[in-house]
Protein backbone atom coordinates (compact mmCIF):
# COMPACT_ATOMS: atom_id res chain seq x y z
CA UNK A 1 0.00 0.00 0.00
CA UNK A 2 2.50 2.62 0.93
CA UNK A 3 4.52 1.77 -2.90
CA UNK A 4 1.30 2.36 -4.19
CA UNK A 5 0.47 5.78 -2.29
CA UNK A 6 4.12 6.94 -3.25
CA UNK A 7 3.28 6.56 -6.93
CA UNK A 8 0.39 8.10 -6.64
CA UNK A 9 2.20 10.87 -4.46
CA UNK A 10 4.28 11.53 -7.69
CA UNK A 11 2.28 11.81 -10.14
CA UNK A 12 0.53 14.24 -8.40
CA UNK A 13 3.54 16.38 -8.45
CA UNK A 14 4.20 16.11 -12.10
CA UNK A 15 0.77 16.50 -12.98
CA UNK A 16 -1.27 18.64 -9.77
CA UNK A 17 -4.14 19.60 -11.63
CA UNK A 18 -5.48 15.96 -11.70
CA UNK A 19 -6.43 16.12 -8.00
CA UNK A 20 -8.67 18.54 -9.05
CA UNK A 21 -10.64 15.96 -11.01
CA UNK A 22 -10.79 13.64 -7.63
CA UNK A 23 -14.66 13.36 -6.77
CA UNK A 24 -14.42 10.03 -4.67
CA UNK A 25 -11.87 9.49 -1.95
CA UNK A 26 -11.64 5.48 -0.75
CA UNK A 27 -9.91 4.08 2.06
CA UNK A 28 -10.14 0.42 2.51
CA UNK A 29 -8.59 -0.80 5.11
CA UNK A 30 -6.85 1.61 7.04
CA UNK A 31 -5.88 -1.15 10.26
CA UNK A 32 -4.40 -4.01 8.04
CA UNK A 33 -3.32 -1.70 5.12
CA UNK A 34 0.35 -0.37 7.15
CA UNK A 35 -1.09 3.19 7.34
CA UNK A 36 -1.81 3.54 11.09
CA UNK A 37 1.79 4.89 11.93
CA UNK A 38 2.96 8.13 12.67
CA UNK A 39 5.14 8.44 9.04
CA UNK A 40 2.41 7.12 6.93
CA UNK A 41 2.34 8.58 3.53
CA UNK A 42 -1.46 9.35 3.10
CA UNK A 43 -1.81 11.82 5.08
CA UNK A 44 0.05 14.33 3.57
CA UNK A 45 -1.68 13.09 0.21
CA UNK A 46 -5.39 13.39 1.57
CA UNK A 47 -4.49 17.01 1.52
CA UNK A 48 -4.05 17.50 -2.42
CA UNK A 49 -7.73 16.51 -3.03
CA UNK A 50 -9.85 19.83 -2.52
CA UNK A 51 -13.30 18.90 -4.31
CA UNK A 52 -13.80 15.33 -2.74
CA UNK A 53 -17.38 14.79 -2.76
CA UNK A 54 -17.87 11.20 -1.32
CA UNK A 55 -15.44 9.57 1.45
CA UNK A 56 -15.44 5.78 1.72
CA UNK A 57 -13.58 4.37 4.76
CA UNK A 58 -12.96 0.86 5.70
CA UNK A 59 -11.56 -0.13 9.31
CA UNK A 60 -11.78 3.14 10.67
CA UNK A 61 -9.73 2.72 14.46
CA UNK A 62 -10.40 6.71 14.83
CA UNK A 63 -8.69 7.16 18.51
CA UNK A 64 -6.02 5.01 17.55
CA UNK A 65 -4.64 6.23 14.55
CA UNK A 66 -1.88 8.52 14.53
CA UNK A 67 -2.91 12.21 14.85
CA UNK A 68 -1.65 13.36 11.47
CA UNK A 69 -3.70 11.21 9.57
CA UNK A 70 -7.22 11.61 11.86
CA UNK A 71 -6.34 15.93 10.44
CA UNK A 72 -6.06 14.66 7.37
CA UNK A 73 -9.41 12.58 7.21
CA UNK A 74 -10.77 15.66 9.03
CA UNK A 75 -9.57 18.20 6.43
CA UNK A 76 -11.43 16.37 3.74
CA UNK A 77 -14.52 15.96 5.80
CA UNK A 78 -14.91 19.70 6.67
CA UNK A 79 -14.14 20.84 2.27
CA UNK A 80 -17.68 22.21 0.95
CA UNK A 81 -18.24 19.88 -1.60
CA UNK A 82 -18.16 16.47 0.85
CA UNK A 83 -22.01 15.59 0.62
CA UNK A 84 -21.43 11.55 1.54
CA UNK A 85 -19.93 9.56 4.25
CA UNK A 86 -19.24 5.60 4.30
CA UNK A 87 -18.06 4.33 7.33
CA UNK A 88 -17.96 0.31 7.03
CA UNK A 89 -16.56 -1.46 10.68
CA UNK A 90 -15.93 1.47 12.83
CA UNK A 91 -14.03 1.28 16.09
CA UNK A 92 -15.22 4.40 18.77
CA UNK A 93 -14.87 5.20 21.75
CA UNK A 94 -18.43 6.17 22.59
CA UNK A 95 -21.37 7.46 20.28
CA UNK A 96 -20.06 10.62 21.42
CA UNK A 97 -17.18 10.22 19.97
CA UNK A 98 -18.83 9.08 16.69
CA UNK A 99 -21.04 11.97 16.53
CA UNK A 100 -18.10 14.24 16.87
CA UNK A 101 -16.33 12.50 14.20
CA UNK A 102 -19.13 12.74 11.09
CA UNK A 103 -20.12 16.19 12.51
CA UNK A 104 -17.00 17.78 11.22
CA UNK A 105 -18.51 17.88 7.66
CA UNK A 106 -19.31 21.30 7.33
CA UNK A 107 -22.68 21.07 4.99
CA UNK A 108 -25.48 18.27 4.21
CA UNK A 109 -24.25 15.09 3.49
CA UNK A 110 -25.89 11.70 2.73
CA UNK A 111 -24.87 9.09 5.75
CA UNK A 112 -23.99 5.01 5.17
CA UNK A 113 -23.00 3.09 8.12
CA UNK A 114 -22.20 -0.62 8.63
CA UNK A 115 -21.11 -2.16 12.08
CA UNK A 116 -20.15 1.09 13.75
CA UNK A 117 -18.63 -0.38 17.47
CA UNK A 118 -17.90 1.38 20.72
CA UNK A 119 -15.79 0.64 23.43
CA UNK A 120 -15.27 2.97 26.54
CA UNK A 121 -14.88 0.39 28.95
CA UNK A 122 -11.87 -1.00 27.50
CA UNK A 123 -10.69 2.37 26.81
CA UNK A 124 -11.51 4.54 29.73
CA UNK A 125 -8.38 6.05 31.10
CA UNK A 126 -6.28 4.77 27.96
CA UNK A 127 -3.73 7.68 27.55
CA UNK A 128 -4.09 8.40 23.79
CA UNK A 129 -0.51 10.21 23.38
CA UNK A 130 -1.25 14.26 24.19
CA UNK A 131 -5.23 13.62 25.19
CA UNK A 132 -6.72 11.52 28.05
CA UNK A 133 -10.01 9.76 27.23
CA UNK A 134 -12.26 11.21 29.97
CA UNK A 135 -15.81 9.69 30.75
CA UNK A 136 -19.25 11.04 28.55
CA UNK A 137 -19.98 13.85 31.68
CA UNK A 138 -17.01 15.14 31.40
CA UNK A 139 -16.66 15.78 27.63
CA UNK A 140 -20.34 17.50 28.23
CA UNK A 141 -19.11 21.02 27.36
CA UNK A 142 -17.35 19.85 24.37
CA UNK A 143 -20.38 18.51 23.26
CA UNK A 144 -22.96 21.25 23.39
CA UNK A 145 -20.87 23.42 21.46
CA UNK A 146 -20.42 21.08 18.65
CA UNK A 147 -22.19 22.00 14.95
CA UNK A 148 -25.25 19.68 14.33
CA UNK A 149 -24.57 17.56 11.66
CA UNK A 150 -27.42 17.77 8.71
CA UNK A 151 -28.38 14.39 6.94
CA UNK A 152 -29.83 14.13 3.25
CA UNK A 153 -29.63 10.48 3.06
CA UNK A 154 -29.34 7.88 6.00
CA UNK A 155 -28.31 3.83 5.22
CA UNK A 156 -27.89 2.29 8.32
CA UNK A 157 -27.18 -1.41 9.26
CA UNK A 158 -26.47 -1.04 13.08
CA UNK A 159 -27.81 -2.98 15.99
CA UNK A 160 -30.82 -1.47 17.87
CA UNK A 161 -28.93 -0.22 20.69
CA UNK A 162 -26.36 2.03 18.78
CA UNK A 163 -29.02 3.38 16.38
CA UNK A 164 -30.98 4.37 19.05
CA UNK A 165 -28.50 6.25 21.29
CA UNK A 166 -27.04 8.28 18.07
CA UNK A 167 -30.27 9.45 16.25
CA UNK A 168 -32.85 9.78 19.08
CA UNK A 169 -30.87 9.97 22.68
CA UNK A 170 -31.42 12.93 24.67
CA UNK A 171 -27.47 14.34 23.17
CA UNK A 172 -27.98 13.38 19.81
CA UNK A 173 -26.88 16.62 17.74
CA UNK A 174 -27.71 14.64 14.10
CA UNK A 175 -30.61 16.18 12.47
CA UNK A 176 -32.52 14.01 10.49
CA UNK A 177 -35.35 16.02 9.42
CA UNK A 178 -34.02 16.79 6.31
CA UNK A 179 -33.74 12.61 4.91
CA UNK A 180 -34.83 12.05 1.45
CA UNK A 181 -33.74 8.37 1.05
CA UNK A 182 -33.22 6.22 3.58
CA UNK A 183 -32.30 2.91 3.63
CA UNK A 184 -32.63 0.44 6.88
CA UNK A 185 -31.10 -3.30 7.39
CA UNK A 186 -31.14 -4.21 10.89
CA UNK A 187 -30.16 -7.50 12.44
CA UNK A 188 -33.92 -7.54 13.83
CA UNK A 189 -37.18 -6.14 13.37
CA UNK A 190 -36.85 -3.23 16.27
CA UNK A 191 -40.10 -1.70 15.09
CA UNK A 192 -40.59 1.16 17.75
CA UNK A 193 -36.67 2.41 16.88
CA UNK A 194 -37.58 2.29 13.13
CA UNK A 195 -40.89 4.55 13.97
CA UNK A 196 -38.57 6.86 16.06
CA UNK A 197 -36.71 7.47 12.91
CA UNK A 198 -39.37 8.04 10.73
CA UNK A 199 -41.28 10.30 13.02
CA UNK A 200 -38.09 12.09 13.23
CA UNK A 201 -37.76 12.60 9.28
CA UNK A 202 -41.20 13.56 8.62
CA UNK A 203 -42.76 15.16 5.36
CA UNK A 204 -39.31 15.23 3.60
CA UNK A 205 -38.94 11.84 3.09
CA UNK A 206 -39.54 10.64 -0.36
CA UNK A 207 -37.63 7.18 -0.95
CA UNK A 208 -37.50 4.60 2.09
CA UNK A 209 -35.69 1.02 1.73
CA UNK A 210 -36.82 -2.03 4.66
CA UNK A 211 -34.17 -4.67 3.98
CA UNK A 212 -35.54 -6.94 7.59
CA UNK A 213 -35.73 -10.86 8.67
CA UNK A 214 -39.22 -10.44 7.36
CA UNK A 215 -41.71 -9.16 4.63
CA UNK A 216 -42.74 -6.17 6.84
CA UNK A 217 -42.43 -5.15 10.51
CA UNK A 218 -46.12 -4.98 11.54
CA UNK A 219 -45.84 -1.66 13.74
CA UNK A 220 -43.91 0.13 11.02
CA UNK A 221 -45.92 3.32 10.72
CA UNK A 222 -45.46 5.51 7.68
CA UNK A 223 -48.30 8.04 8.92
CA UNK A 224 -45.83 10.55 9.42
CA UNK A 225 -44.35 10.45 5.56
CA UNK A 226 -46.92 11.31 3.83
CA UNK A 227 -44.45 12.62 0.72
CA UNK A 228 -43.05 9.05 0.04
CA UNK A 229 -43.20 8.27 -3.61
CA UNK A 230 -41.03 4.86 -3.66
CA UNK A 231 -41.18 2.33 -1.37
CA UNK A 232 -38.93 -0.95 -1.51
CA UNK A 233 -39.39 -4.04 0.75
CA UNK A 234 -36.71 -6.41 0.29
CA UNK A 235 -36.25 -9.95 1.43
CA UNK A 236 -40.35 -10.45 1.51
CA UNK A 237 -40.44 -14.05 2.75
CA UNK A 238 -43.28 -15.75 0.76
CA UNK A 239 -44.52 -18.43 3.66
CA UNK A 240 -48.10 -17.40 5.40
CA UNK A 241 -47.24 -15.42 7.99
CA UNK A 242 -44.62 -13.03 6.40
CA UNK A 243 -46.97 -12.52 3.65
CA UNK A 244 -49.76 -11.69 6.08
CA UNK A 245 -47.77 -9.37 8.16
CA UNK A 246 -46.76 -8.06 4.58
CA UNK A 247 -50.96 -7.07 4.16
CA UNK A 248 -51.07 -5.62 7.38
CA UNK A 249 -48.15 -3.42 7.36
CA UNK A 250 -49.31 -1.77 3.73
CA UNK A 251 -52.52 -1.55 4.87
CA UNK A 252 -51.56 1.27 7.55
CA UNK A 253 -49.93 3.10 4.95
CA UNK A 254 -51.92 6.60 4.35
CA UNK A 255 -53.50 7.04 0.83
CA UNK A 256 -51.16 9.62 -0.54
CA UNK A 257 -50.91 11.21 -4.12
CA UNK A 258 -47.35 10.83 -3.77
CA UNK A 259 -46.74 6.86 -3.65
CA UNK A 260 -46.16 5.91 -7.04
CA UNK A 261 -43.65 3.45 -7.29
CA UNK A 262 -43.56 0.25 -4.76
CA UNK A 263 -40.77 -2.57 -5.27
CA UNK A 264 -41.20 -6.06 -3.75
CA UNK A 265 -37.78 -8.54 -3.36
CA UNK A 266 -39.89 -11.50 -2.61
CA UNK A 267 -37.96 -14.77 -1.85
CA UNK A 268 -40.16 -18.50 -2.14
CA UNK A 269 -39.24 -21.03 0.57
CA UNK A 270 -37.76 -23.59 -1.88
CA UNK A 271 -37.91 -27.40 -0.80
CA UNK A 272 -36.56 -29.95 -2.86
CA UNK A 273 -39.60 -30.51 -5.18
CA UNK A 274 -39.73 -26.61 -5.68
CA UNK A 275 -40.97 -23.27 -4.51
CA UNK A 276 -43.30 -22.91 -1.91
CA UNK A 277 -45.32 -20.05 -1.90
CA UNK A 278 -48.83 -19.46 0.03
CA UNK A 279 -50.59 -18.13 -2.92
CA UNK A 280 -54.20 -17.13 -0.84
CA UNK A 281 -52.02 -14.94 1.29
CA UNK A 282 -50.27 -13.67 -1.85
CA UNK A 283 -53.28 -12.63 -2.98
CA UNK A 284 -54.48 -10.87 -0.02
CA UNK A 285 -51.21 -8.49 -1.01
CA UNK A 286 -52.44 -7.95 -4.22
CA UNK A 287 -55.65 -6.58 -2.72
CA UNK A 288 -54.08 -4.21 -0.76
CA UNK A 289 -52.20 -3.36 -2.87
CA UNK A 290 -55.62 -2.75 -5.70
CA UNK A 291 -57.08 -1.37 -2.79
CA UNK A 292 -57.98 2.68 -1.67
CA UNK A 293 -54.65 2.74 0.23
CA UNK A 294 -52.70 2.92 -3.09
CA UNK A 295 -54.78 4.40 -5.76
CA UNK A 296 -52.38 6.93 -6.93
CA UNK A 297 -50.14 3.81 -7.36
CA UNK A 298 -48.31 2.99 -11.11
CA UNK A 299 -45.38 0.56 -11.04
CA UNK A 300 -45.15 -2.36 -9.37
CA UNK A 301 -41.89 -4.30 -9.57
CA UNK A 302 -41.89 -7.50 -8.40
CA UNK A 303 -38.50 -9.14 -8.16
CA UNK A 304 -38.45 -13.12 -7.48
CA UNK A 305 -35.48 -14.47 -6.02
CA UNK A 306 -34.61 -18.23 -7.76
CA UNK A 307 -32.18 -20.37 -8.25
CA UNK A 308 -29.31 -20.14 -10.80
CA UNK A 309 -29.18 -21.25 -13.58
CA UNK A 310 -32.83 -20.74 -14.04
CA UNK A 311 -35.08 -23.87 -14.08
CA UNK A 312 -38.93 -25.09 -15.03
CA UNK A 313 -39.59 -24.23 -11.52
CA UNK A 314 -39.12 -20.41 -11.90
CA UNK A 315 -40.67 -20.40 -15.38
CA UNK A 316 -43.90 -22.11 -13.13
CA UNK A 317 -43.41 -19.71 -10.54
CA UNK A 318 -43.37 -16.35 -12.82
CA UNK A 319 -46.47 -16.97 -14.82
CA UNK A 320 -48.60 -17.57 -11.46
CA UNK A 321 -47.05 -14.61 -10.43
CA UNK A 322 -48.65 -12.58 -13.39
CA UNK A 323 -51.57 -14.58 -13.54
CA UNK A 324 -52.14 -13.71 -9.95
CA UNK A 325 -51.58 -9.85 -10.86
CA UNK A 326 -53.73 -10.06 -14.23
CA UNK A 327 -56.57 -11.15 -11.71
CA UNK A 328 -57.03 -8.11 -10.15
CA UNK A 329 -58.46 -5.47 -12.61
CA UNK A 330 -58.17 -2.58 -10.60
CA UNK A 331 -54.28 -2.83 -10.60
CA UNK A 332 -54.59 -2.82 -15.34
CA UNK A 333 -57.70 -0.22 -14.43
CA UNK A 334 -55.52 2.59 -13.08
CA UNK A 335 -52.62 1.81 -15.41
CA UNK A 336 -50.47 0.22 -12.71
CA UNK A 337 -47.41 -1.45 -14.62
CA UNK A 338 -46.42 -4.76 -13.25
CA UNK A 339 -43.38 -6.07 -13.82
CA UNK A 340 -41.67 -9.07 -13.18
CA UNK A 341 -37.88 -10.45 -13.22
CA UNK A 342 -35.75 -13.09 -11.85
CA UNK A 343 -32.88 -11.64 -9.72
CA UNK A 344 -30.60 -15.21 -8.92
CA UNK A 345 -30.78 -16.12 -5.40
CA UNK A 346 -27.44 -15.18 -3.21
Amino acid sequence: MHAEIQRLDKVLLNSPHLASYVRVLELPNLQGSGLISNDNPLSPLLGKFTLVRELKIWGLNWRFMPGSLRQSISRVLELPSMAFLYVNNGQFICMDDFANFINQARGPIGLSLNRIHTAPVLLRGFNLGTKQVEDNEDNKEKFERRRMCHLTRLDVRLDNCIFDTLFFGPRSHVDVSHVHTLHIHLPRTEDDCVNLLLCAIGSSLKHVSFVLPYAFPALVNLAFNGNIGFLSLVHVNMDGECLSTLSRGLSTVDASKHMHHIELRVEPVWLDHGPSVDWAAWNEVYSVLAGPHFQFLRVLYINVMTHAPANSHDDTLLQTFKDMAAAHPLLATRGVKVSLCRLPKD
